[in-house]
């Protein structure tokens, strides 16, 4: 038997009872029926359920149990009438009914549980950060926090898809403004990747070349440090030497400053400090 919810409308056995409802709840909203084909009223509430879980779809599960077939099930659960419905969310029923209700009831009844926008959002780039594609999930993200611009979880979901893209600075920025109560296992993580990173990108060569520009600075030092912090995700501060260097002649080293400083901003076209310098560069070439 089946364990895995493919549909958001699932007949439940022995076998699949503990994956969907005590399991799956734990994602997800799953209102549970316990009915009987046979019983008039059963048949007309789960005609009414069915209506509202493929409106509802995504959003909650569906758990049809058929008493005619698995009492034991029922038994198990202390039911005593037929129909009888529970919402469970998080292994735990948390609300129901018993007997028919009205359409209007039962969506009363789910609206108290089933996700808001802004959590669908969130689920959404939740989903977008497990295939990687990390610039949409920061877009969707940035559309959660339009709606809850306090949500923590947005904030360090926004944090890990700025570092997974090299944005570190961003991400830091993100995970100071996250309070104690709220610094999860998520957030332990996040803070492990940045300071990986900020080891990673603070090489010997790299504090080597700094020391010789702090002594002697020229263009070719600055090219070749800029180079350096770009291969290590730190374009903001390459951007920043290449721009000086780019200010004083758009045509140093013979080109390969402002070749250096162009091939970064492409390369890196979604970043903020890419869009930041780009209209720096446009100052200085109108």
């Amino acid at each position: 038997m089946q364990t895995k919810m493919q549909s958001n409308i699932i007949d439940i056995s022995l076998d699949n009872f503990q994956a969907v409802i005590l399991e799956g709840s734990n994602t997800q909203p799953v209102m549970v029926t316990f009915w009987a084909p046979s019983h008039e009223e059963s048949v007309a509430l789960v005609a009414t359920l069915e209506k509202l879980a493929q409106e509802f779809a995504g959003q909650f599960v569906l758990a049809k149990i058929n008493c005619e077939v698995d009492q034991a099930i029922a038994m198990q659960f202390g039911v005593q009438a037929l129909p009888t419905t529970a919402m469970f969310v998080n292994g735990q029923p948390c609300d129901g009914f018993a007997g028919n209700q009205e359409e209007g009831e039962i969506r009363a009844i789910l609206q108290k549980h089933l996700p808001d926008e802004a959590e669908l959002l969130l689920q959404q780039a939740q989903g977008q950060l497990e295939l990687q594609t990390f610039e949409a999930a920061i877009t969707t993200i940035k559309q959660v926090l339009a709606l809850k611009p306090e949500l923590a979880k947005a904030q360090i979901m926004l944090a890990k898809a700025h570092i997974e893209l090299g944005h570190i600075a961003e991400a830091q920025a993100l995970t100071e403004a996250i309070k104690l109560i709220d610094q999860d296992d998520l957030y332990h993580h996040v803070i492990a990747q940045i300071e990986l990173a900020k080891a990673a990108a603070d090489t010997p060569e790299i504090r080597a070349l700094e020391a010789q520009i702090a002594a002697n600075p020229s263009p070719l030092l600055s090219f070749e440090l800029a180079i350096q912090y770009s291969q290590v995700n730190r374009l903001e501060e390459a951007l920043e030497l290449l721009y000086q260097v780019l200010h004083q002649d758009m045509n140093s080293l013979d080109g390969k400053v402002k070749q250096a400083f162009m091939d970064m901003l492409t390369t890196h076209s979604s970043d903020p400090a890419a869009s930041a310098y780009r209209r720096k560069l446009y100052s200085l070439l109108y």
